[in-house]
């Protein structure tokens, strides 16, 4: 794949960088399926991420391309806003011992949706199609993508909702799917680890912990359920041994892709 960066100016006033992977040889008149994903950071650039491993798409993508398993598509790696990221993954106000947001990610959704993602498939060869734009994201990135796939079912086909931590609003979250969802033309890939906090140094699992990422997976998926979503649409990993890390989310790109090719 061939890449370019651009800027856009978010909602925040801030230049945010905006990380485009391209098929290598487009052809002329064109129009690709796009993946949106969130912390652009830790997408492609080992350099930039905050665990110095990437997610690998590129390579994911060129692979399954190569052996023909997939066709091409246009990845969007969308940067979370640094010091503020909680406040823009996080769609209501939380705090605890350790994390604070105010809250603002109705904002950022209403501004992916009606200004960075026109601006984008103004720019770049993308289908405009519902069917071919998806989106996804991890832990607080899979909870602004699960929430933005409520808001905005008409806007993308298939959520990848990764690590999903929904734990910081968990009540405002199920009472939002409950009330607004309506899910029963999308599609979903949903991946848990059984060992979400573990500590990276020692290896210690904090198994309560580790078990509130595992039910609060479940209860989106029976959220989804109640509001209409298939079965058939839906692939849910329960990945035993698996931690809360880029490098996890990595090993499970290819499976993720090769899912949204067959829908």
């Amino acid at each position: 794949m061939k890449r370019e960066n651009i800027e856009i100016r978010m909602h925040d006033a801030r230049l945010r960088k905006i990380r485009i992977a391209l098929p290598e040889d487009n052809q002329p008149g064109e129009k690709y399926p796009v993946l949106y994903l969130f912390d652009g950071q830790n997408i492609f650039d080992k350099k930039d991420s905050f665990a110095g491993v990437t997610w690998d798409v590129e390579n994911a993508v060129e692979k399954l391309v190569r052996e023909k398993i997939i066709k091409p598509l246009i990845i969007v790696a969308i940067d979370n806003a640094g010091e503020n990221r909680l406040d823009e993954y996080g769609p209501w106000p939380f705090k605890d011992e350790i994390y604070s947001s105010e809250g603002k990610g109705n904002e950022f959704a209403a501004f992916l949706v009606e200004e960075l993602i026109p601006q984008v498939e103004e720019k770049y060869p993308i289908s405009r199609n519902r069917e071919d734009r998806f989106l996804a994201g991890s832990s607080m990135g899979g909870l602004i993508t699960a929430y933005i796939g409520a808001k905005y079912p008409e806007i993308f086909s298939s959520l990848g909702v990764f690590s999903l931590a929904s734990w910081v609003s968990e009540k405002p979250f199920l009472k939002m799917l409950n009330e607004e969802g309506d899910f029963k033309d999308m599609r979903f890939f949903i991946q848990v680890g059984t060992e979400e906090s573990r500590d990276e140094k020692t290896g210690k699992v904090d198994i309560e912990n580790s078990q509130i990422y595992v039910d609060n997976t479940l209860n989106y998926l029976r959220a989804l359920l109640e509001r209409g979503a298939d079965y058939s649409r839906i692939s849910l990993t329960i990945a035993v041994g698996k931690t809360h890390h880029e490098e996890v989310w990595a090993s499970f790109m290819p499976q993720f892709l090769k899912w949204l090719h067959d829908k």
